[in-house]
C-alpha cells in the first residue's frame, strides 16, 4: 500500500522503473529510487524552476533583441529575456543616477581585502570582505572611507544620511555632520 501511494505521488524511476519515494538525509529532502543502492537515481524535491507569467509586448532584450517577459523564480518576480538558455539578461529597476555607486572600502579585519556590497535572498544589502572564507568580516551598515576623529581608524559606518559611527568596537564614536 505504501508503494502505491508513492507511485501516485512521485511516479516511477526513469532509470529502473521502481517506485520513487521521499527521502530525508540530515536536513535535506529529495526524491529517490526505492531500489537504492542498485539504482542511485535522485532528484531535488524543491525544483527551482522559472515560470514565464506574461510576455511583454513592444519590449526587447538589450543583449539579444528577443522579447522580455515577466517571470517568477526562486527569489520572486523579475523581468528577463524569453531566449533564456541562450541569453541571461535580467532587467533591473535601478538606475545609476538615483544613488551614487558604492565604492569598496578596505577591510579592517584582514587589512588586505575590500568590503563589497552584496544582496541576500530577501533583498537586503550587506557588506562583506572579498577574502571570504579566509576573512569573514561582515557589516550591515554601509562602510565609508572616513577617519574617526577619536581613534584614527580609517573606516566608519554610515547609520543615517549624515550620521557615522566608528567601526572600532572599543571606540564607537558617533559623528553627526549636520551640526
Amino acid at each position: 500500500m505504501k508503494f502505491e501511494a508513492n507511485q501516485a505521488a512521485y511516479g516511477d524511476c526513469p532509470q529502473c522503473s521502481s517506485p520513487l519515494q521521499l527521502k530525508f538525509v540530515g536536513k535535506n529532502t529529495f526524491i529517490g529510487c526505492t531500489a537504492y543502492p542498485k539504482c542511485d537515481y535522485s532528484q531535488s524535491f524543491n525544483k527551482n524552476e522559472v515560470i514565464t507569467l506574461k510576455v511583454i509586448d513592444d519590449s526587447h532584450c538589450l543583449e539579444c533583441a528577443s522579447q522580455l517577459a515577466v517571470k517568477k523564480g526562486r527569489y520572486g518576480m523579475f523581468i528577463g529575456c524569453t531566449n533564456f538558455p541562450d541569453c541571461h539578461f535580467i532587467s533591473t529597476n535601478q538606475t545609476t543616477h538615483d544613488k551614487p555607486q558604492y565604492q569598496p572600502v578596505g577591510c579592517p579585519s584582514c587589512q588586505s581585502g575590500k568590503l563589497h556590497r552584496k544582496q541576500n535572498r530577501f533583498g537586503k544589502f550587506f557588506y562583506a570582505c572579498d577574502n571570504y572564507p579566509a576573512c569573514k568580516h561582515v557589516e550591515n551598515d554601509e562602510p565609508v572611507a572616513k577617519v574617526c576623529p577619536k581613534c584614527q581608524v580609517k573606516m566608519m559606518l554610515k547609520k543615517k544620511k549624515d550620521v557615522f559611527i566608528c567601526v572600532n568596537k572599543k571606540c564607537k564614536h558617533v559623528v553627526n555632520e549636520e551640526e
